[in-house]
């Protein structure tokens, strides 16, 4: 009886420890999803902070001048988690999203064919760089600013091979490659919406989001808009 009874209760025994296993898997997998949606919405309310920050501190000037990351920083236009502790305020990875991208911002032109050494620099352009493919997706599908009035001239996602331009040590060729916007046209890994455009317009489609969100093992996803 003894016998009997030992065997009984370990095969419930295994039955318990079976049963806490399932559920451990299932917690773990719910939490790694939560943090997951946790870090996207945080990002989509860093990037809306900035850019009302930076439109409201330059709402009465005639131009963004030498808006940089150093400088948005000291204006207190960055929100405090994403400035990184023990670097110079004029280090260029001073900067870092919840990902652990980095983040630029910086002065440009109005029109599509400007540079950083433009001179008259009516508009400004953030980049958030090292996304996961859910983090751009989602950021590719919000909207925005659709009508005249947000002031977003252009939104381009893209993907980048990591280790590269990725991770950038410069901003100048983050604003080159926003500036240098034409059609809208997309292709895969990368997309330029433009409001009111016919074919690529803010907010994406989940599709065109899809195709400009392909962000594989070996690369990463990345976000820059533009307003004036």
């Amino acid at each position: 009886m003894k016998v009997n009874q030992s065997g009984r209760s370990m095969i419930e025994m295994l039955g318990v420890l079976a049963i806490i296993g399932v559920l451990s898997v299932g917690g773990i997998a719910g939490y790694s999803k939560a943090m997951s949606k946790y870090r996207t919405n945080k990002v989509l309310d860093q990037v809306s902070h900035i850019i009302t920050n930076i439109r409201t501190m330059y709402a009465q000037q005639q131009t963004f001048g030498n808006l940089d990351n150093a400088l948005a920083i000291d204006m207190g236009m960055i929100p405090e988690e994403l400035i990184v502790a023990g670097l110079a305020d004029n280090a260029a990875g001073k900067l870092r999203n919840i990902f652990g991208g980095r983040v630029f911002i910086g002065a440009s032109s109005l029109d599509g064919a400007g540079e950083i050494s433009q001179v008259d620099k009516n508009a400004f352009i953030v980049s958030f760089y090292g996304l996961t493919r859910d983090a751009c997706i989602a950021m590719a599908t919000a909207d925005w600013g659709a009508g005249s009035s947000s002031g977003l001239l252009a939104m381009h996602v893209y993907s980048q091979s990591r280790g590269t331009t990725a991770d950038p040590t410069s901003i100048d060729a983050t604003l080159d490659a926003v500036n240098k916007y034409s059609t809208g046209s997309i292709t895969q890994m990368s997309a330029i919406a433009i409001p009111g455009d016919d074919t690529v317009k803010v907010p994406l489609t989940v599709d065109q989001a899809r195709l400009a969100c392909y962000c594989p093992n070996k690369s990463l996803c990345a976000v820059s808009w533009k307003y004036y």
